[in-house]
Formats: structure tokens, C-alpha cells, sequence
């Protein structure tokens, strides 16, 4: 899971594409969001949603904890909690599948708060 981690950090989180390959008839984390300050301390959980539907699964958010890899430079072992995206292909179904997924989260600019909504968009090939 922790490879599936994408991880939203100060003020160089944006919106992006995430491309992910999963096994047919298998629920899958496909990403996961969290939000840590400057001096590695963890941000609210962000609240996810769905903002466009897939076609052909379902998406389910859970509550996970973990430590930051060695991407979150001197913050890198910190503990944070945040929310995984699930995945769940229809029984049977192989191809492709394109969802997308909001959250608020917290941007910390120059020690003051600020919000920032998100919306990544997910292109899942079911193999």
C-alpha cells in the first residue's frame, strides 16, 4: 500500500492523472491522500468524494495510517493518517476505467493556512 501512497505536501500538491494497473475481480487501493505542515505535522484527514463515477466498479475511501516514505525528505519515517481510495471492478470486467476524486485539504504557505480543493482524476486498466 505504501507504494500506492501519493502524499498532498506544502505548497507543491496539484491535481493530477493517476494510472494504475489491477487484476481483474480484485478490490484494489489505488492511491491514498494525506496532508502534513512544514515541521511534518500531520493535517486533517482529508474528507474524499466521489466526483465522477466509474463505469465499471466502485469506488470506497478507508482510513489508513502509515509512515512517510523517504519522498517527504526530513519528514521521511513521520507517522500521518489519511484515506485510501479503493477500487472495485464489476465481477468479470477487464478494460479500461476513469473515476474521479475530491478532497479539501489544508495548504501551508508561509505559516498560514490555507484550503485548497483537489480533484485527481484515476485511469484504472482491469486486467
Amino acid at each position: 500500500m505504501s507504494a500506492l501512497i501519493l502524499i498532498a505536501v506544502s505548497t507543491v500538491t496539484q491535481a493530477d492523472t493517476i494510472r494504475r494497473t489491477i487484476p481483474a475481480n480484485k478490490t484494489s487501493a489505488v492511491g491514498a491522500h494525506a496532508t502534513y505542515g512544514p515541521f511534518c505535522k500531520a493535517g486533517a484527514i482529508p474528507k474524499m468524494k466521489v466526483t465522477k463515477q466509474p463505469e465499471h466498479g466502485t469506488i470506497t475511501f478507508k482510513q489508513v495510517s502509515y509512515k512517510l516514505s523517504e519522498g517527504a525528505g526530513r519528514c521521511a519515517g513521520q507517522s500521518v493518517k489519511g484515506t485510501a481510495v479503493v477500487y472495485k471492478p464489476k465481477r468479470g470486467y477487464r478494460g479500461k476505467d476513469v473515476f474521479k476524486v475530491g478532497y479539501v485539504m489544508d495548504m501551508y504557505t508561509a505559516g498560514s493556512g490555507k484550503i485548497r480543493n483537489v480533484v485527481d482524476k484515476y485511469v484504472i486498466e482491469v486486467k
